[in-house]
């Protein structure tokens, strides 16, 4: 068995030892592993530095913003960064602030509202009134003096529908205290005397409150006995046909169970009911009467209520 040469032997030797780089490489790890852990080590014995927060004085009050502090960072190399803190507002008590100041404010508009003049109804726009007084329409409908807020417009419609002579009524309301108001007037066909009293009558039978004398309204003396609530429709229909028919008739009566009746100048009371069928019984009427004539009768009454049976007594 033959034995290494000793220029094996020798390099062999020298392939066990580090080579110089590898020696540097070494050297440089081990200095940087001693840095690290002095870092460290001195890191651990820094501590923040924190201010302390300025004293306010008096009862209730506190910072408005928070602390602020300094925080410090350790760095390779045994040094520290310190670096401030920033100072945050206390929101909270920034949004209660505010809310206050908005309550406050708005507040304060709804008392000017509430209390300047301008935002009273001191006057009303009106329109289809000509027989009832605008000034009676504005008393009587609650308006006056009236806050805008508290104007509701159909509880005024309703008190100026209760005004007499009034048949419908719109109320428009605008800011900041306009009031429009616009009616319709019930319009008179006739005028029912009862006693002293006058009143107007429109189509429908219903009587209100007369408002002066109208030229060419046929008056209607009520024979009731009582006050009437109003007339038939019929007999307002009767009536202006009667008028219509004769135009020297100047007043006529009305009784419930009779109808209407009118004096007649050659010296007795006709009386024609009620209904569209006055012309027929005038007709009727006037033969009857040429009839009496001629027989020289003198009757004191003379009825057509019933076309079928007209009656004369003397």
């Amino acid at each position: 068995m033959s034995r290494p040469s000793v220029e094996s032997t020798i390099m062999m030797a020298n392939s066990d030892k580090p080579s110089r780089a590898e020696r540097v490489r070494r050297r440089r790890q081990h200095e940087q592993r001693r840095r690290f852990q002095a870092a460290a080590q001195q890191a651990t014995t820094v501590r923040p530095l924190v201010s302390r927060p300025r004293r306010v004085e008096g009862r209730g009050v506190r910072p408005a913003f928070g602390r602020r502090g300094r925080f410090a960072i350790a760095l390779p190399g045994g040094e520290a960064l310190t670096l401030p803190t920033f100072e945050l507002p206390d929101w909270a008590g920034t949004w209660r602030m505010a809310s206050l100041t908005m309550v406050v404010l708005l507040g304060a508009m709804l008392l000017r509202l509430l209390t300047d003049r301008a935002m009273y109804v001191t006057a009303i726009n009106l329109g289809g009134a000509s027989l009832v007084p605008a000034e009676e329409i504005f008393a009587d409908s609650g308006l006056a003096g009236q806050h805008i807020f508290w104007v509701d417009p159909a509880a005024h419609v309703a008190q100026i529908e209760a005004i007499p002579g009034i048949a419908s009524a719109q109320v428009e309301v605008a800011w900041p205290a306009q009031v429009t108001v616009v009616v319709a007037e019930r319009q008179p066909r006739v005028t029912l005397v009862e006693a002293d009293k006058k009143w107007w009558v429109d189509a429908s039978g219903q009587k209100f409150k007369s408002r002066g004398d109208l030229p060419g309204l046929l008056p209607i003396v009520s024979e009731a006995g009582a006050e009437l609530t109003g007339l038939p429709p019929e007999a307002i229909q009767g009536a202006l046909q009667l008028k219509e028919l004769r135009a020297n008739i100047e007043k006529l009566y009305y009784h419930p169970a009779r109808g209407l009746s009118y004096q007649d100048g050659r010296g007795w009371r006709g009386y024609f009911g009620v209904g569209l069928d006055m012309p027929q019984k005038l007709a009727i009427y006037e033969r009857l009467v040429d009839e009496l004539m001629q027989e020289g009768a003198h009757p004191v009454e003379i009825s057509v209520e019933d076309l079928q049976a007209p009656v004369y007594k003397e």
